[in-house]
């Protein structure tokens, strides 16, 4: 029986599906889930906006296409194996068009998943010999609703470093919502974005800042960027849900790239799903700072331009210049241990 080894991406939607992260979804789609995902968001009965597939390139596909079973490993550990094996084609084009738009072609991610996904995968599970990995990597949904959390518990989904304008996001939200989860994404590995460890650590380290720290709480969301836009802060929404929230904050530009999608594009799609989705939806302005008022706000009403917008990608810039962060943009006792090593090379 031959070995197939995992990549990071295929190890991390194969943990989340088996501990029903996905949930409803429990196993990588086939041919007619797939394109019923794209063409009408439904999962069986129920609706779900991203198809979680198993792709595979061209090499991968050769070596593979006869076999009638496999045993998955990742890092040198046994995972899975799986029978069953039926590869299938979809149009690549009508996912482009649906998850990114009809500029699909435009979209480096696009062009990524083409070259990545010559062929896609559907098979059974016979035996999974893995479910559970470092705490530090993923914690389930099932241990973490063990903590007996009060309702409601508002949601953040990040894949920076806590800057002021997410302070002001987790004041206003432990401030309405009395609990909080804040659930970085673990799992990137884009030159010049930050180290996982970097992530959840400074992610943690903020709760003492905050007086109603001991309804907070941090863990991992071991996923990737799919930069999908509205559709993938749809499946971000739900996944919250799936981890016992009951209010989920979706960002301006939620699972954007770059001003790919447009304005409140995620905002709009998520509020227009809330009820399909299970959790209520948070679309609020995007937080800045204001030089008149010397503080973070949403909506300042100032008459001439005072609004500096805070970004991660502006903080990176400046680790990377080693220039000082200013206090406006971050707390200075997250800012003093960012150095050029808290960012992937």
């Amino acid at each position: 029986m031959n070995k197939f080894n995992l990549n990071q991406n295929q190890f991390s939607d194969f943990i989340n599906l088996s501990n029903k992260v996905f949930n409803p979804l429990k196993n990588f789609v086939n041919k007619d889930e797939f394109i019923k995902i794209l063409k009408i968001s439904k999962y069986k009965k129920s609706y779900f906006p991203f198809p979680i597939f198993f792709g595979i390139n061209k090499k991968k596909y050769e070596l593979y296409k006869r076999e009638k079973e496999l045993i998955f490993f990742y890092q040198g550990q046994k995972i899975a194996k799986i029978k069953n094996l039926k590869f299938y084609s979809v149009d690549k084009e009508i996912f482009g068009r649906k998850i990114f738009g009809k500029n699909f072609h435009k979209h480096p991610y696009f062009q990524k998943f083409k070259m990545e996904n010559h062929k896609f995968l559907n098979f059974k599970f016979e035996k999974i010999y893995i479910k559970k990995v470092n705490k530090n990597l993923f914690i389930s949904p099932k241990i973490f609703k063990k903590k007996r959390i009060n309702k409601p518990i508002a949601s953040f989904h990040t894949r920076n470093v806590p800057h002021n304008c997410h302070k002001w996001i987790h004041e206003y939200l432990i401030k309405k919502y009395k609990s909080l989860l804040i659930q970085p994404l673990i799992g990137q590995y884009k030159k010049g974005e930050y180290k996982d460890n970097v992530i959840l650590s400074l992610n943690k380290e903020i709760i003492n800042s905050y007086k109603n720290k001991k309804n907070i709480f941090v863990i991992p969301f071991f996923s990737y960027p799919r930069y999908g836009g509205p559709r993938e802060a749809a499946l971000h929404a739900l996944v919250r849900k799936n981890y016992g929230c009951t209010h989920f904050w979706v960002g301006r530009d939620h699972a954007g790239y770059k001003n790919f999608y447009k304005k409140f594009e995620s905002q709009k799609y998520c509020k227009k799903n809330e009820n399909n989705l299970g959790i209520k939806i948070i679309a609020k302005n995007e937080p800045y700072y204001c030089k008149n008022k010397k503080k973070v706000i949403d909506n300042c009403k100032c008459k001439k331009n005072c609004k500096v917008k805070i970004s991660g990608s502006m903080i990176r810039k400046l680790i990377l210049k080693k220039s000082k962060i200013p206090k406006e943009l971050m707390l200075e006792s997250l800012s003093r241990k960012l150095t050029s090593k808290s960012l992937i090379s």
